[in-house]
Protein backbone atom coordinates (compact mmCIF):
# COMPACT_ATOMS: atom_id res chain seq x y z
CA UNK A 1 0.00 0.00 0.00
CA UNK A 2 2.92 2.64 0.55
CA UNK A 3 4.54 1.70 -2.41
CA UNK A 4 1.27 2.17 -4.39
CA UNK A 5 0.86 5.66 -2.47
CA UNK A 6 5.18 6.33 -3.24
CA UNK A 7 3.90 5.69 -6.99
CA UNK A 8 1.11 8.02 -7.01
CA UNK A 9 2.93 10.78 -5.17
CA UNK A 10 6.07 10.23 -8.09
CA UNK A 11 3.70 10.89 -10.44
CA UNK A 12 1.84 13.86 -9.25
CA UNK A 13 5.25 15.47 -9.19
CA UNK A 14 5.98 14.57 -12.65
CA UNK A 15 2.64 16.21 -13.99
CA UNK A 16 3.21 19.11 -12.01
CA UNK A 17 7.05 19.56 -12.93
CA UNK A 18 5.71 18.83 -16.69
CA UNK A 19 2.58 21.53 -16.44
CA UNK A 20 5.17 24.19 -15.18
CA UNK A 21 7.90 23.59 -17.49
CA UNK A 22 5.62 23.57 -20.64
CA UNK A 23 3.44 26.35 -19.62
CA UNK A 24 6.38 28.87 -20.51
CA UNK A 25 5.54 27.98 -24.07
CA UNK A 26 1.86 28.12 -24.43
CA UNK A 27 1.49 31.45 -24.50
CA UNK A 28 4.21 32.96 -27.32
CA UNK A 29 7.04 32.49 -29.27
CA UNK A 30 10.28 33.85 -29.43
CA UNK A 31 13.88 34.07 -30.50
CA UNK A 32 15.73 35.32 -27.93
CA UNK A 33 19.14 32.69 -26.74
CA UNK A 34 21.23 35.27 -26.32
CA UNK A 35 22.05 39.33 -25.37
CA UNK A 36 21.42 41.60 -28.39
CA UNK A 37 24.02 43.55 -29.31
CA UNK A 38 23.76 47.85 -28.16
CA UNK A 39 21.30 49.81 -29.95
CA UNK A 40 21.30 53.44 -28.68
CA UNK A 41 17.94 54.38 -30.63
CA UNK A 42 15.03 52.25 -31.29
CA UNK A 43 12.33 53.48 -33.50
CA UNK A 44 9.10 52.14 -32.36
CA UNK A 45 6.42 52.17 -35.17
CA UNK A 46 2.45 51.92 -34.52
CA UNK A 47 1.28 48.52 -35.03
CA UNK A 48 0.20 47.51 -38.70
CA UNK A 49 -2.81 45.73 -39.57
CA UNK A 50 -2.47 42.58 -41.26
CA UNK A 51 -5.67 42.75 -42.87
CA UNK A 52 -7.46 46.34 -43.30
CA UNK A 53 -10.09 47.96 -45.90
CA UNK A 54 -8.72 50.66 -46.53
CA UNK A 55 -10.82 52.25 -49.17
CA UNK A 56 -14.03 52.70 -46.57
CA UNK A 57 -11.78 53.90 -43.79
CA UNK A 58 -9.59 56.68 -42.48
CA UNK A 59 -5.87 55.95 -43.47
CA UNK A 60 -2.81 54.81 -41.16
CA UNK A 61 0.26 53.77 -41.95
CA UNK A 62 0.40 50.38 -43.31
CA UNK A 63 3.63 48.16 -44.63
CA UNK A 64 2.76 45.19 -46.86
CA UNK A 65 4.45 42.07 -45.68
CA UNK A 66 3.79 38.38 -45.14
CA UNK A 67 0.94 37.03 -42.62
CA UNK A 68 2.65 34.67 -39.59
CA UNK A 69 -1.04 33.84 -39.22
CA UNK A 70 -4.54 33.38 -40.36
CA UNK A 71 -6.34 37.38 -39.94
CA UNK A 72 -9.29 38.66 -39.28
CA UNK A 73 -10.20 42.45 -40.29
CA UNK A 74 -8.67 44.74 -37.71
CA UNK A 75 -10.00 48.13 -37.39
CA UNK A 76 -7.99 51.13 -36.95
CA UNK A 77 -8.98 51.89 -33.61
CA UNK A 78 -7.86 48.45 -32.53
CA UNK A 79 -4.95 48.73 -33.43
CA UNK A 80 -4.30 52.43 -32.05
CA UNK A 81 -5.19 50.71 -28.45
CA UNK A 82 -2.42 48.13 -29.00
CA UNK A 83 -0.11 51.01 -30.46
CA UNK A 84 -0.92 52.84 -26.82
CA UNK A 85 -0.26 50.01 -24.74
CA UNK A 86 2.92 49.53 -26.73
CA UNK A 87 3.99 53.14 -26.37
CA UNK A 88 3.19 53.15 -22.76
CA UNK A 89 5.14 49.95 -21.94
CA UNK A 90 8.84 51.63 -23.62
CA UNK A 91 8.13 55.22 -22.43
CA UNK A 92 10.25 55.56 -19.38
CA UNK A 93 12.96 53.80 -21.94
CA UNK A 94 15.77 56.70 -23.61
CA UNK A 95 16.51 53.79 -26.12
CA UNK A 96 12.68 53.40 -27.52
CA UNK A 97 11.55 56.38 -29.57
CA UNK A 98 7.90 55.86 -30.24
CA UNK A 99 6.92 57.26 -34.25
CA UNK A 100 3.58 59.16 -34.29
CA UNK A 101 1.05 57.38 -37.00
CA UNK A 102 1.27 61.11 -38.85
CA UNK A 103 4.52 60.92 -38.83
CA UNK A 104 4.57 57.08 -40.19
CA UNK A 105 2.13 57.92 -42.91
CA UNK A 106 4.22 60.76 -44.53
CA UNK A 107 7.92 58.38 -43.92
CA UNK A 108 6.35 55.76 -45.59
CA UNK A 109 5.12 58.20 -48.65
CA UNK A 110 8.02 59.79 -48.90
CA UNK A 111 9.82 55.80 -49.22
CA UNK A 112 7.77 54.80 -51.63
CA UNK A 113 7.94 57.78 -53.75
CA UNK A 114 11.84 56.83 -54.20
CA UNK A 115 10.51 53.40 -55.13
CA UNK A 116 12.13 51.54 -52.81
CA UNK A 117 11.90 47.73 -53.43
CA UNK A 118 8.38 47.15 -51.38
CA UNK A 119 9.64 44.25 -49.22
CA UNK A 120 8.82 44.62 -45.55
CA UNK A 121 12.63 44.36 -44.46
CA UNK A 122 13.53 46.95 -47.48
CA UNK A 123 11.14 49.41 -45.93
CA UNK A 124 11.91 48.98 -42.44
CA UNK A 125 15.35 49.48 -43.03
CA UNK A 126 14.88 53.38 -45.07
CA UNK A 127 12.34 53.83 -42.16
CA UNK A 128 15.47 53.48 -39.82
CA UNK A 129 17.94 55.31 -41.89
CA UNK A 130 15.53 58.27 -42.22
CA UNK A 131 15.08 58.27 -38.35
CA UNK A 132 18.66 58.25 -37.49
CA UNK A 133 17.82 55.08 -35.29
CA UNK A 134 20.05 51.74 -35.01
CA UNK A 135 16.60 49.13 -35.06
CA UNK A 136 13.07 49.12 -36.04
CA UNK A 137 10.73 47.59 -33.46
CA UNK A 138 7.48 46.65 -36.22
CA UNK A 139 4.93 45.15 -34.47
CA UNK A 140 1.63 43.59 -37.03
CA UNK A 141 -2.22 43.01 -35.30
CA UNK A 142 -3.37 40.23 -36.89
CA UNK A 143 -6.30 39.34 -35.12
CA UNK A 144 -8.17 41.22 -32.14
CA UNK A 145 -11.87 39.91 -31.38
CA UNK A 146 -13.61 41.22 -28.25
CA UNK A 147 -15.19 38.94 -25.88
CA UNK A 148 -19.00 38.41 -26.10
CA UNK A 149 -20.34 38.73 -22.45
CA UNK A 150 -18.94 39.78 -19.35
CA UNK A 151 -16.13 39.13 -16.54
CA UNK A 152 -17.54 36.41 -15.44
CA UNK A 153 -19.89 34.61 -17.56
CA UNK A 154 -19.27 34.81 -21.87
CA UNK A 155 -20.70 33.88 -25.00
CA UNK A 156 -17.09 33.93 -27.01
CA UNK A 157 -14.35 34.84 -25.16
CA UNK A 158 -11.24 37.12 -26.35
CA UNK A 159 -8.83 36.41 -29.16
CA UNK A 160 -5.96 38.27 -29.75
CA UNK A 161 -2.40 37.77 -32.33
CA UNK A 162 0.27 39.55 -33.14
CA UNK A 163 3.89 39.68 -33.62
CA UNK A 164 6.96 42.05 -33.07
CA UNK A 165 10.17 42.07 -34.58
CA UNK A 166 13.14 43.99 -34.10
CA UNK A 167 15.10 45.10 -37.02
CA UNK A 168 18.84 46.19 -37.58
CA UNK A 169 19.30 48.95 -40.00
CA UNK A 170 22.67 48.87 -40.97
CA UNK A 171 22.04 45.23 -42.51
CA UNK A 172 17.99 44.46 -42.41
CA UNK A 173 18.93 41.75 -39.91
CA UNK A 174 15.94 40.26 -37.78
CA UNK A 175 17.62 40.20 -34.19
CA UNK A 176 14.77 39.73 -32.30
CA UNK A 177 10.84 38.38 -32.74
CA UNK A 178 8.10 37.33 -30.33
CA UNK A 179 4.80 35.80 -31.84
CA UNK A 180 1.72 35.88 -29.69
CA UNK A 181 -1.54 34.03 -30.54
CA UNK A 182 -4.46 33.39 -27.77
CA UNK A 183 -7.97 32.92 -27.28
CA UNK A 184 -8.91 32.78 -23.83
CA UNK A 185 -9.88 29.33 -22.31
CA UNK A 186 -10.70 28.99 -18.74
CA UNK A 187 -8.65 27.14 -16.26
CA UNK A 188 -10.96 24.22 -15.98
CA UNK A 189 -10.36 23.55 -19.58
CA UNK A 190 -6.74 23.98 -20.27
CA UNK A 191 -4.56 23.94 -17.11
CA UNK A 192 -1.53 25.62 -18.97
CA UNK A 193 -3.49 28.75 -17.98
CA UNK A 194 -2.31 29.14 -14.79
CA UNK A 195 0.42 31.57 -15.24
CA UNK A 196 -2.54 33.91 -16.64
CA UNK A 197 -4.84 33.74 -13.97
CA UNK A 198 -1.91 34.17 -11.92
CA UNK A 199 -1.71 37.67 -13.59
CA UNK A 200 -5.13 38.66 -14.70
CA UNK A 201 -7.39 37.28 -11.75
CA UNK A 202 -10.35 34.36 -12.66
CA UNK A 203 -12.46 36.65 -14.90
CA UNK A 204 -12.79 36.75 -18.97
CA UNK A 205 -10.81 39.59 -20.05
CA UNK A 206 -11.37 41.99 -23.29
CA UNK A 207 -9.17 41.98 -25.95
CA UNK A 208 -7.35 45.12 -24.84
CA UNK A 209 -6.56 43.24 -21.53
CA UNK A 210 -5.98 39.64 -23.01
CA UNK A 211 -3.43 41.90 -25.72
CA UNK A 212 -2.07 44.01 -22.56
CA UNK A 213 -0.69 40.70 -21.41
CA UNK A 214 0.85 39.58 -24.37
CA UNK A 215 2.58 42.75 -24.86
CA UNK A 216 4.22 43.05 -20.77
CA UNK A 217 5.68 39.67 -21.55
CA UNK A 218 6.92 40.82 -25.36
CA UNK A 219 8.47 44.28 -24.07
CA UNK A 220 9.84 42.41 -21.04
CA UNK A 221 11.11 39.42 -22.73
CA UNK A 222 13.12 42.34 -25.40
CA UNK A 223 14.47 44.61 -22.36
CA UNK A 224 16.35 41.29 -20.49
CA UNK A 225 17.64 40.73 -24.12
CA UNK A 226 19.23 44.45 -24.49
CA UNK A 227 22.95 44.91 -22.92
Amino acid sequence: MKNNKKGINIIIIIFVAALMTLSGCFWHSSNVSQKLPPLHKIAVLPMDRASTKPASERPTCNIVGRSLYTSTYVTPEAAQKVTDILYSLIQKDKRFKPVTQGQCMGLLNAILQRKVNPSELKILKAFGKDLDADAILYGKLYRFRERVGSEYAVKSPASVAFSLILVRVSDGRVLWRYSFDQTQQALTENLFNWKFYKSEGMRWVTAEELAAYGLRQAIEELKKALP
